[in-house]
């Protein structure tokens, strides 16, 4: 996996131990996991050949339904519902 697609996740244990790791977000999801650094995306759960982006094990075969058109699909119904309600 390339670095730029990687973030770095710390974790501050009780007594003041750190550990840091490599992460990644799915672009479907957003969900944040562990991952090894410069590893194959097919590790991982996959890359979406539409959007190009990785993502995790429990979205690979759901197609692509990337984070922000969910946005965009939630942000037009709710501006639908105000119109059809009548709330200025």
């Amino acid at each position: 996996m390339r670095k730029a697609l990687t973030g770095l996740g710390t974790l501050i244990g009780p007594y003041g131990e750190v550990t840091e790791m490599s992460t990644f977000t799915c672009g479907h999801c957003q969900s944040i996991r562990r991952v090894k650094p410069f590893c194959d995306p097919a590790d991982l759960g996959g890359l979406c050949k539409i959007c190009m982006t990785v993502v995790c094990e429990c979205c690979v075969g759901l197609g692509c339904d990337p984070f922000e058109k969910k946005l965009e699909r939630e942000e037009a119904r709710f501006h639908a519902r105000r119109w059809i309600e009548g709330v200025t």
